[in-house]
């Protein structure tokens, strides 16, 4: 007893009052000043810190020391007939009064005027990104509100002690993005996105901001052959602070547990609509087998690079010995199936030419996509592996109806998305573009990937000129972006708005890392500028295997027949898969190939004549 009536008479319980009181109201205000002056997220933790430290030598301090009317002095040094600690403990009762006083009217001003007010301004906001919507300037990254069901998965750093699990931390991040797109009323940004992120020592708001989501998931993995650590963190860009983080140290043999966890936690994190059970199936991997799961995050992690087909070819191999050790694991065998898919198909980054002849492709292909739609456990996945078949098989019709029902499961599901509209370019039905073009417009000013992917496929639907517009406002909003770029540049040409178009093409020259499609827009743009002596000699300095690219100049040179000559061994070798894919081509004409025009006939599609390029150049003899 004695020792607590002298911390009464010492003011330390006082004391301590005071000083959680008043560092609690620091605590608060800086919350909401900081971020207002860009401050960076760890200056709050900083303070946070500082303040928990002071909190013990404050109570030493009071214990030792006496505010006295000649100063402090030692508490042991004051005699009791001199001591004014009664007066001094009044006055700290006071101030616990005033702060606690001051405290309340933060909380009254907080709920009723600041954050009702910050709602309403996010709302007004993020209206330049609604559908339909036309800003009247460029928006600026920080002005716009992302929504809050919208996350960015950033590749997990590895951490082990050799630096040589980066395979298993970028596959878990794919892995996880993955499940995270299953749930309908999340929007993910895109892997490619999110992804350029690796290794950035950016702040997460500024990451977050440029690529318009409001929550971002980093991580780190150590794993050595007893142990499996994972690391992971929910943050929310607005503020720095975590919204959820979560530690595993497990057995290697627990690896499919985290992943799945890891999926469930965040997407419950999110507060999103799914039950339970339904969050533990968006979360499942398809395999109980660790063994075909890490083959499987190691051909996952070597397909990241769509630009290296050795690397591309690699991850092939790890999806055949994932699916050899789990014959029931359907993804590895979807993922082994788009290989030989994409290996019919020499216009792709991905192609690398094998020792396999087209029929032995298409009897892999078959082999393995039949077994991924035997195997799906959902109909969602089913119905995705479905239409990759029916489009292999050039069943247009019956891929699009499989691909509606896939977006029916998963609204905001980018690739259905992206497929639907090139297989209506396919088709050559641009008025069925409006409305999967209004809802990837509807996302284009708040994430980068979904301009990207507005910009790729709008100057091919029914507006042109409404696709030349907004391609000036999305080039503005994302400045910076080399794909944005790119797919801004050429809706313009469509258009006609060369000096426009020249402008974006500079800003492009900025930003591009030399990537297999550079040679196409410093092409258009000579083209369009009639400088015709440049686009052909960068034919000529493409290698010619480059069928792609060799055929996009040519027709920006007039050489039509030269063109078709070019991919009419495509027609000779019975591959019309790779000729299908030029049907997305306005400019393009199909009639010299029998084989196409037959499936045009089956699928019963009425495509208009050729349309001329509008920026190519003019045949010799013809006024400009």
């Amino acid at each position: 007893m004695n020792f607590f009536a002298e911390l009464r008479r010492r003011n330390v319980i006082r004391m301590a009052g005071l000083y959680l009181v008043g560092a609690w109201l620091i605590v608060q205000v800086a919350e909401t000043l900081l971020p207002i002056f860009d401050t960076p997220h760890w200056v709050l933790k900083v303070l946070v810190v500082l303040l928990a430290l002071g909190f013990l030598p404050a109570l030493i301090f009071s214990w030792v020391f006496e505010l006295t009317p000649g100063g402090l002095k030692r508490d042991a040094e004051v005699p009791p007939g001199q001591s004014i600690a009664p007066q001094t403990a009044r006055r700290m009762d006071r101030m616990i009064i005033v702060v606690l006083a001051l405290a309340l009217v933060y909380f009254t001003v907080d709920k009723f005027v600041l954050s009702p007010r910050a709602a309403k301004s996010s709302v007004a906001e993020a209206a330049p990104g609604r559908a339909n919507a036309t800003p009247n300037k460029p928006a600026d990254s920080k002005a716009i509100a992302a929504d809050p069901k919208t996350i960015a998965v950033l590749p997990f750093a590895d951490f082990s002690p050799g630096g040589d699990q980066q395979w298993f931390a970028d596959g878990l991040s794919e892995e996880i993005l993955n499940a995270l797109t299953r749930t309908p009323d999340l929007e993910v940004a895109a892997r490619t996105s999110s992804f350029r992120y690796k290794g950035s020592t950016l702040a997460i708001p500024q990451i977050a901001a440029e690529l318009g989501v409001a929550h971002v998931l980093e991580g780190s993995v150590r794993s050595t052959p007893q142990r499996v650590r994972v690391t992971a963190q929910l943050i929310r860009a607005a503020d720095g602070f975590h919204v959820w983080s979560q530690n595993y140290d497990r057995d290697p043999s627990d690896v499919i547990s985290i992943q799945e966890d890891l999926a469930r936690q965040i997407a419950t994190a999110m507060q999103t609509s799914m039950d339970p059970a339904a969050l533990a199936d968006m979360a499942q991997v398809g395999t109980r087998s660790v063994e075909a799961y890490q083959a499987y995050l190691r051909g996952i992690a070597g397909s990241l690079d769509l630009s290296d087909p050795k690397a591309f070819s690699a991850a092939y191999q790890q999806f055949e010995t994932s699916r050899a050790l789990d014959p029931t694991f359907a993804a590895a065998h979807a993922r082994a199936a788009y290989y030989w898919r994409t290996q019919l198909d020499p216009t792709l980054t991905t192609y690398e030419p094998v020792d396999v002849t087209p029929d032995a492709m298409r009897e892999r292909f078959r082999e393995r996509i039949d077994l991924a739609i035997q195997h799906a456990s959902r109909n969602v996945d089913r119905h995705a592996s479905l239409a990759l078949k029916a489009l292999h098989d050039l069943r247009l019709r019956e891929a699009i109806d499989l691909q509606r029902q896939v977006l029916a499961e998963r609204p905001n599901d980018r690739d259905a998305l992206s497929d639907l509209l090139s297989l209506y370019t396919r088709t050559s039905e641009p008025v069925l573009m409006r409305e999967p073009l209004d809802k990837v417009w509807s996302l284009a000013f708040g994430r980068q990937d979904w301009a990207n992917l507005y910009l790729n496929y709008a100057h091919r639907g029914p507006d042109r000129r409404r696709a030349a517009e907004r391609a000036l406002e999305l080039a503005e909003r994302w400045r910076d972006d080399e794909g944005v770029l790119y797919q801004a540049h050429r809706a313009l040409l469509w258009d006609g708005r060369v000096e426009a178009a020249r402008t974006v093409f500079e800003r492009w020259k900025q930003q591009t890392n030399q990537s297999h499609w550079s040679s196409i827009p410093p092409a258009r743009q000579a083209s369009a500028e009639g400088r015709c002596e440049e686009v052909a000699h960068m034919l000529a300095n493409l290698p010619p295997g480059d069928i792609s690219q060799r055929w996009h100049l040519l027709m920006l040179l007039d050489r039509r027949d030269e063109a078709n000559q070019l991919l009419m061994a495509f027609e000779q070798s019975g591959n019309t898969q790779a000729l299908a894919g030029f049907l997305s081509y306005r400019h393009f004409d199909p009639s010299p190939f029998p084989s196409l025009m037959r499936v045009l006939e089956r699928e019963r599609i009425q495509r208009p004549p050729p349309e001329p390029l509008p920026f190519a150049c003019k045949p010799s003899g013809v006024n400009s």
